[in-house]
């Protein structure tokens, strides 16, 4: 976990291509997230279908099983993901159809960046996590994951957690399409840092791996990773 940030961003390569270049389908689970106001939101929708330079067309946003009231004009970023890549472009709202059921007509967009997200790829978080174990023994603190790939993470802590090599089984949530994962994670200790300045509340440092991550929290992960890389990459 020793890398530069000048290297670190190097393990995601970011370019722009045309909307029908991009692997999405029909059915894929999408995000439209909020550009205006105070607050961020973000919706989980799906995408139903595209016309060329015309229109791309979405479910409407539910919350709580009611659909919401969606205004023409209103603008997004929309994300996707698929792959080992991740899209996103601004649109906003051309029309909000009822019938037969509700689903909205999206801007089509000249371009989408598309992000390529290799192994290495850290994304800069700030996630409190819990450590519950060391070596299998019970453990109960807390930390701050700082960066993250699907690889390992950086996290600070306020007191020593283990010494190198030793295993940290973690915990921390993310949130993924209005979607709440908790993931549970068994990781080596690969590095150890101390600020000696006493000018830090969590002088701890410790560079963490991954290590036989299950399927069921491989998925969120990657997912996570692609989302704060793009948001990152669009500086939102």
């Amino acid at each position: 976990m020793t890398d530069t940030p000048e290297a670190t961003r190097q393990e995601a390569i970011e370019k722009s291509l045309a909307l029908d270049e991009a692997r999405l389908l029909i059915g894929d689970l999408i995000n439209l997230q909020t550009q205006s106001g105070t607050a961020i939101e973000r919706y989980s929708v799906k995408l139903l279908g595209m016309c060329k330079g015309r229109s791309v067309l979405v479910t409407t946003p539910m919350i709580d099983g009611k659909y919401l009231l969606m205004r023409e004009g209103q603008g997004f970023i929309l994300r996707a993901f698929s792959g080992k890549s991740a899209y996103a472009f601004t649109t906003q709202i051309l029309k909000s159809v009822n019938t037969p059921y509700p689903y909205l007509h999206l801007a089509y967009p000249r371009e989408v960046k598309s992000l390529v997200v290799r192994r290495g790829a850290r994304a800069d978080v700030r996630v409190i996590c819990a450590i519950i174990a060391c070596d299998d023994a019970p453990l109960q603190a807390a930390g701050t994951i700082v960066n993250l790939s699907v690889g390992g993470a950086l996290m600070l802590a306020k007191q020593a957690l283990g010494k190198k090599g030793q295993q940290l089984t973690i915990k921390f949530k993310v949130m993924l399409n209005g979607i709440e994962a908790l993931l549970e994670l068994k990781t080596v200790i690969r590095a150890i840092n101390v600020d000696q300045s006493g000018e830090s509340d969590t002088p701890y440092q410790l560079g963490i791996q991954f290590v036989d991550v299950s399927a069921e929290d491989s998925i969120p992960l990657l997912a996570y990773v692609y989302q704060q890389l793009l948001e990152e990459s669009l500086g939102t």
